[in-house]
């Protein structure tokens, strides 16, 4: 497979993972299958890791590639050849993505950690934050939450799905560095090449 043709594959996949990061955020928004206020969602939620990082970010890779004219005057006859050569997605790019991806990890795999922000007896605060995520694992604990109900569970599959989405990115973002041609060898030959001849006459 050619440089190009890795690089299109990997940017498809990143489309992909940055859409279902957008998507999981988005539910994020409505535990239970309801609108709740801000200060009834937890913090990592309102940070939008998977809209900003994960999804919008990382999608900043998938813009059309710039386009750079080559040109030059051919002598004597004073007209002017320009030869526009395309150039694939920079290397800042996958960069920024990679950033996007590593602050949606981050955000998702404290919001893991620290546990939803739920009601019990009618106290709104992250309950499970003392746990320090050993909440994870003793799940008869979660239906301890009155509001929004069954809203661990959903934090919990959610954020999940956000780290390792965002996991894949970081690798895919690298991997875009590397295959990720800076530039299509041919087209700049030829250029080179039709200047070259129209210099020599």
């Amino acid at each position: 497979m050619n440089p190009w043709n890795r690089a299109c594959c990997v940017g498809l996949f990143l489309t992909t993972l940055s859409l279902v990061c957008i998507v999981a955020n988005a539910f994020l928004l409505v535990p239970d299958g309801k609108t709740w206020s801000s200060d009834q969602l937890s913090l990592h939620v309102l940070l939008m890791p998977g809209f900003i990082g994960g999804g919008l970010m990382v999608r900043s890779l998938q813009q059309r590639p710039v386009t750079r004219g080559v040109g030059t005057t051919i002598r004597g006859s004073g007209s002017h050849l320009a030869h526009r050569v395309q150039i694939p997605r920079s290397c800042w790019c996958s960069v920024f993505g990679m950033l996007g991806a590593i602050y949606c990890l981050s955000v998702s795999g404290v919001g893991l950690r620290i546990g939803p922000k739920c009601s019990i007896n009618g106290e709104w605060d992250y309950h499970f934050q003392e746990t320090a995520g050993a909440y994870l694992k003793n799940d008869t604990s979660w239906n301890l939450c009155e509001e929004p109900l069954k809203v661990v569970p959903w934090n919990v599959t959610l954020f999940f799905l956000l780290v390792v989405a965002s996991c894949l990115e970081i690798v895919l973002c690298a991997l875009h560095l590397v295959v990720e041609p800076i530039h299509a060898p041919g087209e700049i030959q030829k250029t080179e090449d039709i200047l070259g001849n129209f210099q020599r006459r």
